[in-house]
């Protein structure tokens, strides 16, 4: 019974998600509890034994050996004051010098000004938003792209792929997510994703490169002989830098707000300290230096909406694994599932998951593939011998192709920034993702993260 009540558990998610009959909130913790009480009724367990599964995905369980398993709550810390911090930063202008300097640089040169469009877009999507990156880097190259004649198409892939990796972040979701799945912390898979990214980034530079020399001969550039941008229009592209938030900008405090930020992004790869805490304490900090006291209250309200509405859903999937887990359903159907799968091939199961999670991670929105595919997944790999790191590996190699998917609704406004139909960007966006998802896949393969046998 408990089998078909996971099974029931897990298609009644994500069916209700899909449609957009509840929101992953309301369906994590609402379609649990139902399918929970049943699990209670069937098994003769007290209705009220739900309330101490909610508590053991929230907080955390300990064995029978003693040993203590984390709930989805260090995860939720982590992510509320991440994107915070890092909102603070594009709040405070850290980011500006560096991107100006590049502007000016690139002097109306189409193989710089696509270079400088992917740092641009890659430094703007640190806070995790792709909206947010959209708006400034479109308002900020946009025009330039059109008095050049640039294609419009090259400027949205400068935008979409730094995005995709943005996302793979600590405090972009789908790593908060996968850890409170898989009861990891969140630093361990960031550090084994580190490598991933590292390519990755050479990669969309290198598809940068490639576009800027095909536009320097479509267009007839020649280094050095042509005056294509004028300094009055340089000057524009750095206004809208400049502009956006101006009254929130602290320039003379740029050397204190790179320091904080250094010292941070340094603990946390080297392990020294939980993230969670890293960034609550990074996010005080910063508020005090650079905010008065009513000042720091408006940042926390004007960011803490986006930061507020992804932790809220970590903290649901706490009810939802804590009840998933704890009634005795997840093992139910891992095992079931397992069964079915001949032993000769349970050691490729991450393998195998890294290319099913690219079609899921394409078909379903974000928080029905974390909460709903991987933690049935999971258990399988753990009986073949696949760690919980390993898992995680896999479920992020969809990461790569996830931008082509019409469940992620702000894909709508970078197509009409771009001038583009769903069908043009779909057809440019796989002639550059699907080389970075080999990409993954390959150096996941080679640092050992991703085991193929």
């Amino acid at each position: 019974m408990l089998t078909a009540l996971g099974f029931l558990l897990i298609v009644s998610f994500l069916v209700l998600v899909i449609k957009q009959k509840l929101s992953p909130f309301t369906g994590l913790i609402v379609v649990s509890l139902v399918v929970g009480s049943l699990a209670c009724l069937g098994t003769d367990v007290p209705v009220a034994t739900l309330i101490d599964w909610v508590r053991e995905g929230l907080f955390y369980t300990t064995n029978s050996e003693g040993k203590v398993s984390l709930g989805t709550i260090n995860p939720t810390v982590m992510i509320l004051f991440a994107i915070l911090y890092f909102s603070l930063m594009m709040n405070v202008g850290l980011f500006d010098p560096l991107c100006t300097f590049l502007i000016r640089k690139a002097n109306g040169d189409p193989l710089k000004i696509i270079l400088v469009t992917a740092f641009t877009s890659m430094v703007v999507t640190l806070d995790g938003d792709g909206t947010t990156t959209i708006l400034i880097v479109t308002s900020a190259f946009l025009p330039l792209f059109r008095q050049m004649g640039l294609k419009l198409s090259n400027l949205a892939m400068l935008i979409i792929l730094p995005c995709g990796l943005g996302n793979c972040l600590p405090w972009g979701g789908p790593l908060a997510r996968a850890a409170a799945v898989l009861n990891v912390e969140v630093n361990t898979l960031f550090v084994a994703i580190l490598p991933i990214l590292g390519v990755s980034v050479v990669y969309v530079f290198f598809m940068a490169w490639i576009m800027g020399r095909k536009e320097r001969a479509r267009l007839g550039y020649i280094p050095g002989k042509q005056v294509i941008v004028t300094p009055e229009q340089i000057e524009q592209m750095v206004t809208v830098i400049h502009e956006h938030d101006r009254e929130l900008k602290r320039p003379k405090l740029f050397l204190f707000n790179l320091l904080l930020t250094a010292a941070m992004l340094t603990v946390l790869l080297a392990g020294w300290a939980s993230g969670a805490i890293v960034f609550m304490l990074g996010t005080a900090i910063a508020l005090a230096v650079n905010y008065s006291a009513t000042e720091q209250r408006e940042r926390i309200t004007a960011n803490g909406g986006d930061a507020i509405a992804v932790a809220s859903i970590i903290m649901a999937a706490g009810c939802f694994l804590g009840i998933f887990n704890g009634s005795g359903m997840a093992g139910a159907v891992a095992n079931s599932i397992a069964g079915m799968i001949p032993e000769s091939m349970g050691s490729h199961t991450a393998l195998m998951f890294a290319f099913l999670g690219a079609i899921a991670c394409y078909a379903l929105p974000v928080d029905a593939y974390y909460f709903g595919i991987l933690p049935v997944v999971a258990p399988i790999a753990y009986q073949f011998g696949i760690t919980p790191t390993e898992i995680g590996i896999a479920s992020f190699m969809g990461q790569a192709l996830r931008y082509a998917s019409p469940t992620v609704a702000w894909l709508f406004l970078l197509m009409n920034r771009t001038e583009m139909t769903f069908g043009q960007y779909q057809k440019e966006f796989f002639k550059w993702s699907l080389p970075m998802f080999a990409i993954f896949i390959i150096t996941a393969i080679v640092t050992g993260e991703l085991p193929v046998g």
